[in-house]
This record gives structure tokens, sequence and C-alpha cells, in this order.
């Protein structure tokens, strides 16, 4: 069986996801496209997905793998080698990628998120500060990107000069996970970082294995799990996957979510009187406009969705985004509303690979938001002109606001 949406052949649909334009807003043509398409063979060859109960199904029925039958990456480019995800932890399969799992999360757990949420909450005070006696900040640069650059350079012990270094690498290194299908010029620039990044975390495992500290490189050296360890390479491949996985979408998550409650005023004012909703609120953002809006799988068996069989080897792409404003799992999906109970967004994906990092991506986004409604509770916000960054995800480049 197959249907319209493949018969007409590969299309964008109106929403090709490597037009420039396509982060101002992607939702209007998200939502043509979900209610057009429920199956959309792609231009590229991919096929997106982009119902809820769909990409559900998948995550929990559809047999997958990160890679295709061959081996390859279906989305990274043959000449990104060094620091390249390829091995990382959230790209592996069955037993590789449960071996690497349990090793992580032994460094990498509640109690270490625990533990870095107090220092997340004296940055977002002391950036706060600097801001209203300014009158003013931006909210990319003196909150959505200090908070989770602060904390993560504190996690991994990359020293604070070396901060900034590493802010411009992961916002490179995003496009690596579609590197497949982007210009040439991105393609340098995102295998030069993964270069650099490697040599920087080669030399640190190196003086880790000399003088253990405590942090979370030498946390992997020192992860066993029935006397299995990670090699040098392997605690370098998963400090890079884990570096930039987790800074740069965080900084979407933070910038998005509080560009939502500005441009809501009203829920603004319902958190700032119920700051006990910070916790859905953090969950509506992730709905309402999360920094990845589609991730992959490929089948290994052919999988039915409605009158679609989708063959094997087939590349998936999940359109979480279409997923998390689907009208048959969300009433008035297009609003941004922090009261919602049992917000089941799509954001962090499914399956063994759900998010390794989603439980420090919430914690420091409800600092960061919760912190931000209260301390601005008496002012007017006015909000300037936006930029998007470099960065592959959905993640604002610049936000800049006035407080009056």
């Amino acid at each position: 069986m197959t249907s319209v949406a493949t018969e007409l052949g590969p299309t964008w649909a109106g929403a090709d996801p490597f037009e420039p334009t396509f982060r101002d807003d992607p939702y209007p043509a998200l939502n043509k496209l979900r209610e057009e398409h429920r199956v959309n063979l792609t231009p590229v060859g991919t096929y997106r997905i982009t119902r809820f109960d769909d990409i559900k199904s998948l995550f929990k029925d559809a047999d997958t793998s990160m890679t295709l039958a061959s081996g390859e990456s279906p989305n990274f480019h043959s000449s990104d080698e060094r620091g390249s995800f390829r091995e990382f932890v959230l790209n592996m399969d069955d037993e590789a990628h449960i071996r690497l799992r349990k090793l992580l999360f032994k460094s990498f757990n509640a109690r270490v998120v625990k533990r870095y949420e107090v220092e997340a909450a004296d940055i977002v005070d002391e950036t706060l500060q600097k801001a209203l006696q300014r009158g003013g900040m931006d909210i990319i640069e003196d909150l959505a990107k200090l908070v989770p650059s602060q904390i993560v350079c504190r996690i991994m012990g990359v020293p604070e000069q070396d901060r900034e270094i590493f802010a411009r690498w992961t916002a490179a290194r995003t496009n690596a996970f579609f590197a497949k299908f982007l210009p040439e010029e991105v393609i340098q620039s995102l295998v030069q970082a993964g270069n650099e990044m490697a040599d920087y975390f080669d030399q640190m495992v190196k003086e880790r294995r000399k003088n253990l500290r405590d942090d979370f490189v030498s946390e992997l050296i020192r992860a066993e799990e029935e006397g299995d360890r990670l090699t040098d390479g392997e605690v370098v491949l998963q400090a890079i996957g884990i570096i930039v996985a987790g800074f740069e979408t965080t900084i979407g998550l933070i910038g998005n979510g509080t560009r939502a409650l500005i441009e809501h005023p009203d829920q603004m004012a319902l958190l700032r009187d119920r700051p006990d909703l910070i916790n859905r609120c953090i969950e509506e953002c992730l709905r309402y406009d999360a920094p990845i809006l589609f991730n992959w799988r490929v089948l290994r068996q052919p999988f039915q969705i409605g009158d679609v069989v989708i063959p094997a080897d087939a590349v998936i792409w999940q359109m979480l985004a279409c997923a998390n404003r689907d009208p048959r799992n969300f009433e008035n999906p297009d609003q941004f509303l922090i009261e919602r109970k049992d917000v089941a967004h799509q954001s962090f994906g499914g399956s063994p690979h759900f998010c390794l990092g989603n439980m420090l991506a919430k914690v420091e986004a409800r600092v960061a938001l919760g912190k931000f409604a209260e301390k601005t509770k008496c002012l007017q916000i006015e909000p300037g002109e936006t930029e998007w960054s470099q960065s592959f995800f959905r993640v604002l480049g610049r936000y800049p606001v006035e407080f009056k």
C-alpha cells in the first residue's frame, strides 16, 4: 500500500528545514505538513513522520537503528572523522549503546544534576543583578548561553578562560548531525571544530590519567561496569558528544522559553503569581518551541503508518515539532499555556535513545526562567530584534531586551 504523500513523489511540501528563513517561524509550514502529509517522502530520500501517535508508535514498536544496513550513518559526512558523533552513545545501537549508557550514567546522573542546581542559581542571580543595573540584557548571551556554558564547562573540568571557544565549537558541531545535506563551507567549519575539540580532550584525558579530579572527564575514566572501562578514545568521543548535545540545546530551551514568556505576558504574569507552575512551564516550553525540530532513525524492518509501508533501511525523520503541536493530542496546540497538565511532548526523543541530559537541561531552564520571571516582576520588558545562531538547531543567537 502507498498513499498520495508518496505517489506524488518527493517534496518538501513547503517545509524545507534547510531553507535559511525556515527557522523564523516554521510552525505554519509544519502544521500544514502534518495535516496534509502523515508520511512525507522528501527530496533527499528521507521519510518524515509528522503525527504524535505515529512517532510514539515508531519509537515504541518499530525495529530501528541509528545507522544504515551498510554501517554508514544516514546523516554524517564522510570527511568528519575526529570528534565524530558516529561513536557517541546516542548514535550507537544494541549492546554497544547499552554498554556506553551504563558507563556514562555512573558519571551523569541525578546526583550530579542536583549538585549543580545551586551553582546555576548563583550564576543566574549574578547575571540578572547586572542586567537590572544596566537596564537591559541580551537574553541569549547573558542568560541562555551563560548558564549552560558555565555549568557544562564546570562539569567537564574545562577552565573558564576556554568557555568562549567551546561556545563556538559547539555551535559549529551541531551541524554535524545532518552534515550530509549541508553546504561545503558549513561542512569544513564543523570538521575543523571537531578536530580542535578532539585535540583539546585528547590532552585533557592524558592529564586526568595522571591526576584525576572532581570532574566529568575524570568520572568517565573512573567509571567501571563489571570490569569494563572506557578507553581514552571513548572518553574523548563521549565528552564531546555530551558537551555539544547538552550545551547548544539548553541554550535553545532557555532562549526560546524566555522569548515565549515575554511574547505571552499573560503567561509571564501567571508564572510570577504562581511560581509553583515552573515545572509545567518548562514542559510547555519544550512542547511549544523546542530547539530540536526533528531527529532520525533507520528502519531495520518495513514499518506501516496508515496506508504507507515504509521499506527497510529507509531513513526516518521524526518531526518532533509537528508532533508537539498535533491537535489530535493537544487542545489549542498553537497556544502557549503553562497550566497545561501532562504535557507529553516528544522533544527528548524516545525509546532507548531518550535524551541522556534531560534532567540537567530542565534544571538549568527551571532556574533561569523562574528567576527571570521573579526578578523582572515590576518591570516592563521591551524586546529588540532577534537573530538566529549558526547552529543547526533552533537556537537564537541574539535577543536583546530593555527593562523599563
